[in-house]
């Protein structure tokens, strides 16, 4: 999900050690058309949870199956994307030799041996792709080696593992986030060892941040994406906030920091709305002011073509008070070299998107049943 509210967990990162280059525009010849469809997912008798527009769910490494999961109910759905229909559901436990224990999960991530990562606020759990337990995660000072923790220094709970399951990243924070976070913690799980990485690719995001105080006291807040993600075996940084991305290289443990300019789009989010709001209505309409800016998505890799792609959504057009958007794709080569840009015309956009025989699949919640826009590209270079 890329609009609900969240308690307050930010915090800021501080102490970029990153290498910067700018990256702009490296036009080339690629030829790029598309056709797009809609399939649906046979649900058989079962209504699958999609309130949260699969927010919680992930892919397996070949792209077979999708696991999405209620949170409320603690039910896993299995959808076989090659059938397009429920494949099974698993109902997963609180308690008992397979409890995941209590708490509210808030993200999902399948591992290339097919084992789920369910990520709470304050714990990791893995379980096997049949709901068996196998693992709890716990990262702090009696963990963990390599670094002097500070008294009140925590690693999130909220990060990503790599697709083999050795490494995890998440950022190093203040317990009671009254001190900015100090930069990402990667860790080496099969040393319980942990590297630390100063930076503030996610903590500058903080500015665009809207807090609603009631009472002096903070309530909730709505701020930008990050995404963290491993391509081709390497740790990349981006957000929905800035025309940039971050490239951690594990050997030389440095960042490489990237930033392009866009012409069919802003290059980022400007701080033109209210950041301290005292009332559900004003967070609301502050948050609709900073939406009719760019916001751009992930990096997701097509590796047929060894392209990435970006979709990000821009204003176009007001009509009275309603705000049209344009939605633009990206292309950058596997080393983050920008190629080209270009309007995606009747495309229907989503959080959840994925490249699966080479079709791009969005989400898509079709009058309460599951469904899937798919973009078939044609690339010619």
């Amino acid at each position: 999900m890329n609009k609900y509210l969240t308690f307050l967990l930010g915090a800021l990162l501080i102490g970029c050690s990153s290498k910067e280059t700018n990256n702009e525009l490296n036009q080339i010849n690629i030829e790029f058309s598309y056709s797009i469809d809609t399939v649906m997912v046979d649900a058989k008798d079962h209504f699958f949870f999609l309130n949260w527009g699969l927010g919680i769910s992930d892919l397996t490494q070949g792209k077979k199956l999708l696991y999405n999961l209620n949170p409320e109910s603690l039910l896993l759905e299995v959808v076989d994307l090659d059938a397009l229909a429920l494949a099974e559901t698993i109902q997963l436990e609180k308690e008992g030799p397979n409890g995941i224990g209590a708490g509210y999960i808030s993200k999902l991530q399948v591992l290339g041996n097919g084992n789920l990562i369910l990520f709470d606020f304050n714990k990791i759990v893995e379980i096997s792709p049949k709901g068996e337990l196998v693992k709890k995660y716990k990262f702090d000072k009696n963990t963990l080696s390599g670094y002097e923790f500070g008294e009140t220094d925590v690693v999130s709970y909220l990060g990503t593992f790599s697709p083999d399951g050795k490494t995890y990243v998440g950022q190093l924070e203040d317990e009671d986030f009254r001190k900015p976070a100090k930069g990402l913690a990667i860790i080496d799980l099969e040393k319980m060892e942990l590297n630390f990485v100063p930076t503030d690719a996610i903590s500058k995001l903080d500015e665009f941040r809207i807090m609603l105080e009631m009472n002096g006291n903070a309530m909730m807040s709505t701020g930008e994406d990050s995404y963290t993600k491993f391509i081709n075996g390497e740790l990349i940084l981006s957000n929905s906030a800035m025309n940039e991305v971050y490239i951690y290289d594990f050997e030389m443990d440095s960042l490489l920091h990237k930033t392009f300019e866009a012409s069919l789009t802003g290059n980022e989010r400007i701080k033109n709305f209210p950041t301290q709001v005292d009332t559900q209505e004003a967070l609301f309409a502050s948050s609709n002011e900073k939406n009719k800016q760019v916001k751009f998505g992930p990096m997701i890799l097509q590796k047929e073509k060894n392209l990435i792609w970006r979709i990000s959504t821009d204003l176009d057009r007001m009509i009275a008070d309603s705000v049209v958007t344009k939605d633009v794709v990206t292309f950058f080569d596997t080393d983050y070299t920008m190629l080209k840009e270009q309007p995606l015309e009747n495309y229907i956009t989503s959080s959840t998107r994925f490249f699966k025989d080479g079709m791009l699949y969005s989400f898509m919640n079709l009058d309460d049943e599951l469904a899937f826009v798919r973009l078939k590209p044609s690339i010619e270079k």
